[in-house]
Order: structure tokens, then C-alpha cells, then sequence
């Protein structure tokens, strides 16, 4: 059976979301001024083409004509996804130390992106503002990284692995142009879940 657009446009977004997890493996071998040095101008190039797109109509074509396949519809109008990935990459890096990143990255980049396929094929019963499908997938996933990343702490890993879980599928809150979106709350709730459990 031929793949509809909409799922050919969700594997390509979720193909670049998991080339985020570049940044949790980078972090594996620099430190962080290292790594807030290389995320930062990458993060104000990010909010440099989302002022262009929104503010030219001549970068707004060529935007379309380049990338436009895998943006969502509601995101014409707000900021897009992989720019919630960075400023959140940014945010986690900058706020947790080192050993609790680099899960909690690996989570956004891994979980979110089993969540979303698992979701768009399998998903027929809701859960919160999600599918069930989705949220097991991104659960199970989560749980298997952080059971990798915290050895010692199995009953954390499970812990936090439903937090994660819950803040993936929480509905969107959204104002204006701006969202509370789960690129930013997914790996800031991973991480806060690891610290504050003592992972």
C-alpha cells in the first residue's frame, strides 16, 4: 500500500527530529561551554529564519518551496517544531548538569519521534491530547534510556519515564504565535524529574 502524503511528510519530520540526538552523542564527548557555544548560534539562526518567514513573503516562498513538506499546518503561523527542539536542547543543556541531559535529550529526540509514527499509523483511542499508541511507544522507549542511562536507579528510570510520558501527551497550551510545545516541555520535565529523583 502506497504511504498518503501525510505520512510521508510525518517520516521526514521525524527523520530530521531524530538527527537531534546528535546533540545528546556530541555531549557524550565535549563539555558544556562546548556545547552551549555550538547550540547557541544555531538556536539564533533559528528565530532569524522564523522572523524572515513570518515577516517576508519572498523568504516565506522560498521556505516553502525548501522545507514547507514538513511543516504542519498550524505551524504557517507559530514557530515551528524544530525550532521548540533547539531552544529546548539550549535550555536543558544550559539548566541541568551533564549526566542529566543527555537523557533527557535522547528522550525528546528518540521517544517523541516513536511517539509520533506509532501514533500516526496505530492511533485510534485518545489519551489526553494524544493516542494511547503514541504514548505507549514513547513510554516504553523512554523507559529503555533511561534504564540504560540510570543503571542504578531502575524505579527512577520507570518514574521518570512517566513523567516524560504524561508531558508528551498533555494538550498543547498555545498564546499568539508562541505554544507550550512538548519539544520545550518534554526534555525540561525529563530532566527536572531526573534531578529532583536523584537520578
Amino acid at each position: 500500500m502506497p504511504l498518503s502524503s501525510g505520512w510521508r511528510a510525518e517520516i521526514g519530520r521525524k527523520v530530521l527530529h531524530l538527527c537531534s540526538a546528535i546533540t545528546p552523542i556530541v555531549y557524550l564527548f565535549v563539555e558544556r561551554p562546548t556545547l552551549l557555544a555550538l547550540l547557541t548560534p544555531c538556536v539564533a539562526i533559528a528565530m532569524g529564519v522564523e522572523l524572515l518567514r513570518h515577516r517576508s513573503a519572498r523568504f516565506e516562498g522560498f521556505f516553502r518551496r525548501t522545507v514547507g513538506f514538513m511543516v504542519r499546518a498550524v505551524e504557517w503561523k507559530r514557530l515551528t517544531g524544530a525550532t521548540y527542539v533547539m531552544v529546548g536542547a539550549l535550555l536543558t543543556v544550559w539548566i541541568f548538569p551533564k549526566r542529566v541531559a543527555i537523557p533527557a535529550l535522547l528522550v525528546q529526540s528518540v521517544s517523541d519521534s516513536a511517539a509520533s509514527l506509532v501514533g500516526l499509523r496505530f492511533g485510534r483511542t485518545r489519551f489526553l491530547g494524544k493516542s494511547l499508541a503514541g504514548s505507549l511507544a514513547f513510554f516504553w522507549t523512554a523507559l529503555v534510556i533511561l534504564w540504560v542511562a540510570l543503571p542504578d536507579s531502575p524505579l527512577v528510570g520507570l518514574a521518570v519515564a512517566l513523567v516524560a510520558t504524561i508531558a508528551e501527551a498533555l494538550p498543547t497550551v498555545k498564546s499568539g504565535r508562541l505554544e507550550l510545545n512538548d519539544n520545550l516541555t518534554v526534555p525540561l520535565s525529563t530532566g527536572a524529574a531526573i534531578w529532583l529523583l536523584g537520578g
